[in-house]
């Protein structure tokens, strides 16, 4: 991609505040190009600890936009009246794994033992009690270790203070690097599970509408550089350099989210999930009064 001409350049500069678990690869080609910076945007980002810490903050406004997964938007809503909106889809899907120590011969092994997670309520967790329930397992009838997000249940498993729990790139190969064996994938169990999205609460997109296109026209247009053919290694080293694993790395450049925009299977797949194991509450959400299509719109105009 050539450099946006200064001419062309945003003059004032807009702040928006992110948080977030892992970069997802839009994101981490929109800060390699410094496109961010390009469309007039001023992008502070905070990696979270754990999904209660950046439901909150987007919910008190402590953070204006949030990248999570479909799920966790749901749950916040509901749990926290957070009256957040979807926005945006980074990725196609989300490739997890539930990793354990070497010893272990299936899931109901594993599952004698505490499970280091996130959240008991929200989350990839859910993809967890579809996997025990299928395996005749009762996920109530578990325990499990709200140890965080997916880069502090990796350390914990690293340091041996946690028996199994669920990962994601680049975490996955580096747990399977140090021998834990992997007892599921999540396309296994929920093969419709989606990508992480961008989130944000209704009012703060009404009232900060132009920060928010500026910010996705960077993702646009970081998607639109990394689906170049001629920038595959490119793409590629950036999430390597990210700390991606190369095999990750490759899939994400190979299938991307083109124009970012929510797949409605991927919010019926988590809807499902949420009805199977008793947590969608008595008022089921309808994924037009949660995706908010405008800002993509104009974003793409």
């Amino acid at each position: 991609m050539k450099p946006i001409p200064f001419c062309e350049r945003q003059a004032v500069t807009l702040r928006l505040r992110q948080i977030l678990f892992v970069p997802p690869a839009p994101l981490v080609f929109a800060q390699h190009l410094d496109l961010f910076a390009a469309h007039g945007v001023d992008v502070e980002t905070t990696q979270t600890l754990s999904s209660d810490h950046l439901g909150q903050g987007l919910a008190d406004g402590t953070w204006d936009v949030g990248i999570a997964v479909m799920d966790n938007v749901i749950a916040w809503n509901q749990e926290r009246s957070a009256d957040l909106r979807i926005v945006a889809q980074l990725e196609r899907s989300t490739v997890m794994a539930f990793c354990g120590l070497a010893r272990y011969r299936s899931l109901a092994e594993a599952a004698m033992q505490p499970i280091a997670v996130d959240s008991t309520t929200n989350g990839f967790v859910l993809v967890l009690y579809r996997a025990l329930a299928r395996a005749g397992i009762d996920w109530r009838t578990c325990r499990f270790d709200p140890v965080g997000g997916v880069r502090q249940r990796f350390e914990a498993l690293a340091a041996g203070t946690a028996a199994a729990t669920i990962l994601v790139p680049p975490f996955i190969d580096r747990a399977l690097d140090s021998g834990f064996k992997k007892l599921w994938s999540g396309d296994e169990i929920a093969p419709a599970y989606p990508g992480v999205v961008v989130t944000a609460r209704a009012a703060w997109l009404r009232e900060n509408a132009e920060t928010m296109v500026r910010y996705l026209r960077a993702l646009l247009a970081a998607g639109a550089w990394a689906a170049d053919a001629s920038h595959r290694d490119a793409a590629i080293a950036a999430l390597v350099a990210a700390r991606y694993a190369n095999r990750a790395a490759e899939r994400l450049v190979r299938d991307p989210v083109p124009d970012l925009a929510p797949v409605r299977s991927g919010f019926d797949e988590v809807i499902a999930l949420r009805r199977e194991c008793g947590l969608l509450g008595s008022r089921e959400p309808r994924a037009d009064d949660v995706i908010d299509t405008g800002p993509l719109a104009r974003a793409a105009a």
